[in-house]
């Protein structure tokens, strides 16, 4: 197939024509100015540990354990002995406390 002047030059426009309907690209202005990397934040269904250290060293009673909890953001707390073996069922939102015999409270997590 043989293409004649007049289609030659048709075909020419109809290309161009064509290439400029096509958006420009998006330009990043030039700065220096870097933004601010991504803030990380708790997931809101699970409670944060370290809101509990007051109580490290204290006996642990009833309306302790309500504050410890409600300081952490946890939706239930509970008490284990040190040495209770650990729960294989893990639970963001629950607030483990480990008490001695005693009743001190020697440490507090978060599964």
């Amino acid at each position: 197939m043989r293409i004649h002047g007049r289609h030659w030059l048709s075909l020419t426009a109809l290309l161009l024509l064509a290439a400029g309907c096509q958006a420009p690209p998006k330009d990043r202005p030039l700065t220096s100015e870097v933004p601010e990397p991504p803030a990380f934040a708790p997931p809101p269904d699970s409670c944060l540990a370290e809101g509990v250290r007051f109580a490290l060293g204290l006996r642990v009673t009833a309306p302790l354990l309500e504050e410890m909890r409600q300081r952490s953001g946890a939706k239930f707390a509970r008490t284990l002995l040190v040495t209770d073996p650990s729960d294989p069922v893990l639970d963001p939102t629950r607030l483990n406390v480990r008490v001695e015999p005693s009743g001190r409270i020697v440490g507090a997590s978060c599964q």
